[in-house]
C-alpha cells in the first residue's frame, strides 16, 4: 500500500497533478451527463475547465484552497456516478 497524503502534506507539484487529474474525470463525466441529459453536466463541464485552466494558481494558492476545489470535485463525481451507475461501458 502507498502513503496516502492529504492535501496540505502535498506538494505544490503533487497538488497540480492530483487537480490536473480530477479536472480529466470531471471532463469525462460531463460528456456522458451531457450524454444522457443530466442537467449536472454543466457543474461538472464548469469545474474540468477551471481546474484544467488554473490548476496551478490554485494548486500554489494555499492548501486550504486546494483542498476545497478537491472537496468540490469529488462531491460532483461522486453525485455522478450515484446517479449513473455504470458496467464500464459507454453507450
Amino acid at each position: 500500500m502507498t502513503d496516502r497524503k492529504t492535501v496540505a502534506e502535498m506538494t505544490v507539484e503533487e497538488r497540480e497533478a492530483v487537480l490536473r487529474t480530477l479536472g480529466k474525470r470531471l471532463h469525462f463525466s460531463s460528456s456522458i451527463a451531457k450524454h444522457e441529459g443530466d442537467p449536472i453536466w454543466r457543474q461538472l463541464a464548469q469545474l474540468s475547465e477551471r481546474l484544467l485552466r488554473d490548476a496551478d494558481e490554485i494548486a500554489g494558492d494555499q492548501a486550504s484552497a486546494a483542498a476545497e476545489v478537491v472537496l468540490e470535485a469529488i462531491t460532483l463525481l461522486g453525485k455522478f456516478e450515484l446517479d449513473h451507475p455504470h458496467d464500464g461501458t459507454v453507450h
